[in-house]
């Protein structure tokens, strides 16, 4: 699987980590992710992996395309 698939696949149970986040919340945190081009950007394109620690969020920069990921820790 190359990184352009992984950035658009999820597992079940980051899924449901995700879902258990308030939707305004969950909107903040895909607008407040670091670009190395951009500095603070959006998230598109995203997939969401299940961490022992939390959630990852990898997917791309909305302003110039270049891959990024957000990390979400457990409560």
């Amino acid at each position: 699987m190359n990184l352009e698939d992984q950035c658009r696949t999820s597992d079940i149970e980051g899924l449901k980590k995700w879902a258990k986040i308030p939707v305004d919340m969950q909107q903040r945190l895909l607008n407040n992710v670091f670009c190395s081009k951009c500095g603070v950007t959006t998230i598109i394109d995203y997939g969401i992996q299940n961490d022992q620690f939390g959630l990852v969020l990898q997917g791309h920069c909305k302003k110039c395309g270049e891959s990024v990921a957000r990390f979400v820790e457990n409560d």
